[in-house]
Order: C-alpha cells, then structure tokens, then sequence
C-alpha cells in the first residue's frame, strides 16, 4: 500500500474501521475518553519500517488512539535516533499530510534529482542522525522532561524496531521515570532479544516500583496485527495503570 510520493498508506476500508475500532476497545479496556495526554515517539535508526510502511501505519494507529484518549487534536511526536527530536504534533483530525512528511520515505527516484529531498525527515536526516545508532533510553530521559507530575497522565507510544539496550540504560530510564505521571507503552519488532524491554518480567520481579511500563508485541509482525486487538494491546496496560492511581474515578 504505497501512494505516489512515498510509503504512506492510503485511507481504505480497512483503516477507516479503525476509526470505530479505537473507541470500542478502549471502552473495553474501560480507558477513559480525554483522560490523558498521549506522545508518540518513532525510531529513526532503521530505513526499512520507513519504506515498508510500518512506521507510516503505527503513527495512523497512534492518531486513533489520541483521538480517543486525548483532549487535544495534536499530539506530541518525536523521532529517536542516538538523542531524541521534537517533530512538530500529529494532528488525529488529518494525520495523512504529517505521515508524508515524518513517517515515510518517498521513492528514490531512477534519474538523478537536483534539490531538496521531497519530504521533511530526509531534509533533516543529517541533523537526526537517521539511520544511524539508536538509544531508547535518551530518548525516555528527553521526553520525560516535558511530563508534568499534576494533572492528566503522559501515554507515550513508543514504537520501537529491532531495539538492543546494551548495558544497564534502558532499565536505568525506566528505573528514573517509575515514579512520574507517565506510562511508557511500548510496542513493535524486540524479537532480537537485546533489549531490557525482552525481559521486562524479570526487570519488574528485581525493581517492583517500576510499574508504568507495558510492551505489546501483537502478531508476527505488528502492522498485521488486527486493529481492535492492538488498540486492546496498547491501552489495556495503561487503563490498569490509570486505575491503580485514581481508584476513584475508575
């Protein structure tokens, strides 16, 4: 599913039942309507899920997803690489123009082409470090700057492609972030097993205070994954979570 400028998917039916998919799994997982503020962040180490159109789906899913839970059309987005960037927010009105944009990579062309690069994350591939190392763990110390402890919750979607942790950072992040008002659910491709998130039971048995961490690997690949069930798989941890905070209100 590609269009002509790049990998972005189009609207068809099948991601127009996302729209009434989101909801009811939400009520489901009795996730309450504009009761958090919801960030996405994207890998940027990794050429493929820009060009296969993984990437480029995830953000439509996050756009359903902050639809529901957020009382703000724009969601803070970010793209990791070795340090995390601030992108400018997905609108969950008309997510396709920012896909375009930030989630997908335009075809390369046959014949060379003089002037800039068709779209905003190749203009900025050099500044972002695209496609070279990745650290997850800058990444959470970053965005867990902006998470404010009053008011609604953070949801941070956090897609995560072929992710390796070495050493101690990422379960070091988390551990420094247990106690803020934010819920880091990650998802996506760990099945390398580098990472600290592959081994998050035994993380949460050795630092029970790290509770606001959930990962949701969906079907063999992610994107396959049938909407309803991922939308289940990404916001029945935090709606537990939510509700262990404010038990009165779940």
């Amino acid at each position: 599913m590609t269009t002509d400028d790049g990998y972005a998917p189009v609207l068809t039916t099948k991601t127009r039942k996302g729209r009434f998919s989101a909801p009811m799994a939400a009520r489901m997982c009795r996730a309450r309507k504009h009761s958090a503020r919801v960030v996405l962040a994207l890998p940027g180490a990794h050429r493929y899920p820009f060009q296969d159109g993984s990437i480029a789906d995830m953000a439509r899913r996050a756009a359903r997803v902050g639809g529901f839970l957020s009382g703000t059309p724009l969601l803070d987005s970010w793209i990791y690489t070795s340090t995390a960037h601030r992108v400018p927010p997905l609108d969950v009105r008309s997510p396709q123009r920012w896909i375009g944009d930030w989630a997908a990579l335009p075809k390369e062309s046959l014949l060379p082409r003089d002037g800039e690069p068709r779209n905003l994350l190749l203009r900025n591939a050099d500044e972002f470090s695209l496609f070279g190392p990745e650290d997850a763990a800058a990444a959470i110390n970053e965005i867990s700057r902006g998470v404010s402890d009053d008011g609604e919750p953070t949801l941070v979607l956090f897609f995560v492609y072929a992710l390796r942790s070495e050493g101690t950072h990422l379960a070091s992040a988390l551990d420094g972030a247990a106690g803020k008002n934010v819920f880091w659910q990650f998802f996506g491709d760990t099945s390398d097993g580098g990472s600290a998130l592959s081994h998050l039971d035994a993380l949460r048995a050795e630092a029970p205070h790290i509770r606001n961490v959930g990962l949701y690997n969906g079907w063999d690949r992610i994107q396959e994954t049938p909407e309803y069930l991922f939308y289940r798989g990404v916001l029945g941890p935090f709606a537990r979570w939510q509700a262990r905070r404010s038990p009165s209100t779940a």
